[in-house]
């Protein structure tokens, strides 16, 4: 099993400095695409031997005192967590700086002492189920990008886990677009009581610092309708986890389904 698995992760990186792309890769292995940049990021400055094993691989990788000292410099100025400074390095670090996992990060900075654990127990979020009783009493609605550069706006019913209506477009996601495949559903399915969304500027107005809290344009026209805007927490995706879970099978399945020709 694990010779089997050192095979894929080469032939990944392989594939990849022939010029493949990481769809192309997936789909001949049938791996998600999220895994083959995962092995693409992890092994490319990995020998066989290290490909063994995940863990072991990255504890070996060498680091080098650039990018330590930057790693530092951007947790001491921001007071960012692993995942953040991962992010900002892969799009805002000059090229020498090495493209790090925060699995990785978050050990430098154990190392430098810049850890902070907390003393407390963190809470459990969304380990709890929730399923309206009946349909039409709560839509579910998001935006996702697909591999294509197109995006998807759909309306879930939270019942019943129909998709009441939805469409693919190549502009950027605006509230006009939701207002307009909400109101297409509408009149097709009725309207409803609630409509829940997550943070999104496309759906609410979050408040800035120094500044009153404006009523985005989506809340308005739903308040105007008498329909209750739901609004999930901050990094809680489980919230409005059933539509995310319908995007990511849109994401995986449509390239398999091809263009029906």
């Amino acid at each position: 099993m694990k010779t089997d698995l050192v095979k894929k992760r080469m032939y990944t990186l392989g594939k990849y400095n022939e010029g493949w792309s990481g769809n192309e890769i997936a789909r001949e292995l049938q791996k998600p695409r999220s895994t083959i940049y995962e092995w693409i990021k992890r092994y490319s400055n990995c020998n066989k031997d290290m490909m063994d094993n995940k863990q072991a691989g990255m504890d070996k990788m060498i680091v080098d005192k650039k990018t330590r000292a930057y790693i530092v410099r951007v947790r001491e100025k921001w007071d960012w967590g692993p995942n953040n400074i991962e992010g900002y390095i892969k799009v805002y670090a000059p090229k020498h700086i090495q493209r790090l996992s925060h699995n990785k990060i978050y050990a430098i900075l154990v190392e430098e002492g810049l850890n902070m654990p907390i003393d407390f127990v963190r809470k459990t979020w969304g380990g709890k189920r929730f399923c309206r009783l009946h349909s039409n009493s709560l839509w579910q609605t998001d935006f996702k990008l697909l591999d294509n550069d197109n995006w998807i706006c759909n309306y879930l019913d939270d019942h019943s886990r129909f998709i009441v209506k939805g469409r693919e477009f190549s502009e950027n996601p605006t509230h006009e677009i939701a207002l307009e495949i909400f109101m297409k559903a509408g009149k097709k399915h009725g309207f409803l009581e609630q409509v829940l969304t997550d943070q999104g500027t496309e759906f609410y107005c979050a408040p800035v610092k120094g500044k009153v809290q404006g009523i985005s344009t989506f809340t308005k026209t739903l308040t105007e309708m008498k329909i209750e805007h739901l609004i999930a927490s901050k990094r809680r995706p489980t919230t409005i986890g059933k539509i995310e879970a319908f995007h990511k099978g849109v994401q995986y399945e449509a390239p398999r389904l091809g263009d029906g020709s």
